[in-house]
């Protein structure tokens, strides 16, 4: 009888590893709707995913190290060689206590996690001191490779836009598939390439008499709001609705001014969106690496980059770009490098430049006039309209294999 108490414990200890290894794949398996669904229970330990997973490692670790230690008593009642005795008791492990309960872990996440979830919170109690120890020294580790204090990700962007480039492959998602990948581009998409520059803006002035000018001008513009500034845009105090400044004309514009949320231009649109969310808001003011107003920005110019121009035709914009016919298009000034390179399939130029006007004035080295002629990756750039300073409309044309 002495003789089989080795072998029972090593089979339970191989049975608590199966555990270990079942419930760790099932449970950070779960998608949203499955975490419902596999118990409360499971979506309370799911709660705290890094208590929960060190929790399970330091468990399987003790139990491994239990069972390995046992392997030298095995060889010896069965009348193996050491080596052996490892090399069937690591088989054994990788087998049944890794590859088989994660297996089944996976293809039946929820019923593994209804099962295993009750006896996992005893665990995850009892090895709550050694739990702590282990999460100091990772945050050790964590602060010297300058990742403390960041939030956990469950899925990176990068694994998000293959697993959806897959689905759509499969047909699995249409159109579905196409706006969720534009959904995870946004991270990529700064600030500055959506905004509304700042020679674009409308503003009111605090000191300023009639406001009836800037009103209409963002009634035109479909703006709901106004940055207010103090002698110049680089100074602006906060912003206004225009709804206010109709309901309550008599009032000083001081009266109505509201506090407003300034973004730095690098900022990826997908951080803009967090930012509107956690702060209730859908407008703010951007800024340049010294401070400098850059331009303003609203959820709608987010939206737009998903789904294209919220605004009719019959509302009056103008398309960014207007084929002439024999590899001829008019283009808007505003258009951004990155909507040329995915509307025409060219590589235009680096992304340092930001919209064609850019491209046109870097390659000028002065300031445009119209009727002025430039030249880049195969491409005749004219410009065909200024507006003041700005670059209004460039006609692009393919130059043939002889003219380049």
């Amino acid at each position: 009888m002495e003789a089989f108490l080795p072998v029972g414990v090593a089979l339970s200890l191989l049975t608590v590893s199966a555990f270990f290894a079942a419930s760790e794949a099932a449970l950070f398996s779960l998608g949203p709707e499955d975490q419902e669904n596999a118990g409360p229970r499971a979506k309370q330990l799911l709660e705290h995913p890094r208590d929960l997973l060190v929790s399970v490692l330091l468990g399987n670790l003790v139990v491994n190290l239990v069972f390995f230690a046992l392997v030298p008593r095995l060889a010896a009642g069965a009348g193996w060689s050491p080596l052996a005795a490892a090399a069937v008791a690591l088989l054994a492990i990788v087998l049944c206590g890794e590859i088989l309960p994660k297996t089944l872990g996976l293809r039946a996440p929820r019923a593994v996690a209804r099962f295993t979830a009750l006896p996992l919170a005893a665990v995850v109690q009892i090895l709550a001191p050694a739990r702590r120890a282990a999460n100091a020294v990772i945050e050790v580790i964590l602060r010297a490779l300058g990742e403390a204090g960041k939030p956990e990700q469950g899925i990176t962007t990068e694994a998000l836009a293959e697993v959806l480039e897959r689905s759509a492959g499969e047909d699995l998602l249409a159109d579905e598939a196409d706006l969720l990948a534009e959904i995870v581009e946004l991270d990529s998409i700064r600030v500055r390439e959506i905004m509304t520059p700042r020679v674009d803006i409308t503003a009111l002035d605090l000191a300023a008499e009639d406001a009836s000018p800037a009103i209409s001008q963002a009634i035109e513009e479909r703006r709901s709001w106004l940055p207010v500034v103090d002698g110049g845009i680089d100074r602006v105090l906060g912003c206004v609705k225009v709804r206010d400044l109709l309901r309550w004309p008599e009032r000083p514009v001081d009266q109505l001014v509201m506090p407003v949320k300034f973004v730095p231009e690098v900022a990826s649109a997908l951080d803009l969106l967090d930012t509107f969310r956690e702060d209730r808001t859908s407008e703010a003011v951007v800024v340049d690496e010294w401070g400098g107003t850059a331009g303003i920005v609203t959820v709608e110019d987010v939206f737009e980059e998903l789904v294209g121009d919220l605004r009719t035709e019959e509302e009056g914009r103008r398309p960014a770009v207007v084929p002439l016919g024999e590899g001829r298009f008019r283009v808007s000034g505003q258009l951004s490098i990155r909507d040329w390179n995915e509307l025409f399939g060219r590589k235009l130029v680096p992304r340092e430049f930001e919209t064609v006007a850019g491209l046109v004035l870097a390659l000028l080295g002065r300031m445009p006039r119209a009727g002025d002629r430039v030249s880049a990756g195969g491409l005749e750039l004219v410009v065909n309209e200024m507006r003041g300073r700005r670059v209004h409309e460039v006609d692009l044309r393919v130059l043939r294999e002889e003219e380049r």
